[in-house]
């Protein structure tokens, strides 16, 4: 039995603690930055580089405390809310190797005393080689980062939610101790040439999520994954841009039909919501974020 309480705040994140895996730049390092504006009360970014954690921590923190005036339509009155800073926690880790996890769990509850969110978003794009060009040390390395280091970090994510009691939740939401979301892609759905550990990967990315969604759905925990469209990372911007800085050959195409590039934010944002106990009901699920 999960003990609840109920929690009277307004906006969209309860206070607690989120822990970002990949979390020191890119698309990581932006979801760590929304969990920090929209209400966390701490934020552990992981990733493998210290030069760039700690970079990435320095982004984090730069959303301190703010404060704005909120109406009640019944009253008319405004009230005053404060949003407090949201400490970083930089932890360097490996998440292909499960020491290395564990040890980053660890740390964020000595530093916090739990883990209510968690963003599993370190990953590789593996070689862009079609099947019959493909090492198969290329395909390992691929799926060591984006399917091992998300079944290792759900699996032990899960196992500390399981050790807490629910955050505040809003009257009338089911109790929640904790919820995960996972990395997938739009190639877990459709692929492209050339793509195929990373296409591999990410359908591998569904099926843990959706077999952890229902293992942790009794103790509380929610496990969902988002699979965002067309971003233009770091890592893929070396690959697929002219000399313009503009997608070329395929990823042309891609982005086309997406309409235009996605900003990190807007990813962010997604995963930020879904974590929240308003989101209660939804679970398993993969989420298409691609316009």
């Amino acid at each position: 039995m999960v003990s609840i309480k109920v929690s009277k705040r307004s906006g969209p994140l309860a206070s607690g603690v989120a822990f970002v895996t990949g979390g020191a730049r890119g698309l990581g390092n932006a979801i760590a930055v929304s969990f920090a504006r929209e209400g966390a009360r701490g934020v552990v970014i992981v990733d493998i580089n210290q030069e760039t954690l700690d970079e990435g921590k320095k982004v984090v923190e730069s959303y301190g405390t703010k404060v704005g005036l909120h109406f009640q339509p019944r009253s008319r009155a405004r009230k005053m809310l404060i949003w407090p800073h949201a400490k970083c926690l930089a932890v360097q880790a490996d998440v292909m190797k499960e020491e290395d996890v564990e040890k980053a769990v660890k740390a964020a509850v000595e530093e916090f005393g739990r883990i209510d969110y968690a963003a599993n978003f370190a990953g590789v794009l593996g070689p862009a080689t079609h099947t019959f060009e493909t090492t198969f040390e290329d395909y390992q390395k691929c799926m060591a980062v984006n399917c091992n280091g998300v079944f290792l970090s759900t699996k032990h994510e899960i196992r500390q939610m399981m050790k807490q009691e629910s955050i505040e939740v809003e009257e009338g939401r089911a109790p929640q101790r904790g919820a995960i979301v996972n990395c997938a892609s739009v190639n877990s759905i459709m692929s492209l040439q050339g793509t195929v550990p990373y296409t591999i990967s990410k359908h591998a990315v569904v099926g843990i999520t959706k077999a952890a969604a229902l293992e942790a759905r009794d103790h509380g925990i929610r496990v969902n994954a988002v699979s965002p469209g067309f971003l233009l990372t770091q890592l893929l911007a070396e690959r697929v841009t002219g000399e313009d800085g503009k997608p070329v050959g395929l990823w042309t195409g891609f982005e086309a039909r997406q309409g235009r590039q996605a900003k990190f934010e807007e990813v962010g944002d997604v995963v930020v919501l879904v974590t929240s106990p308003r989101m209660s009901l939804v679970n398993g699920v993969n989420l298409s974020v691609d316009g």
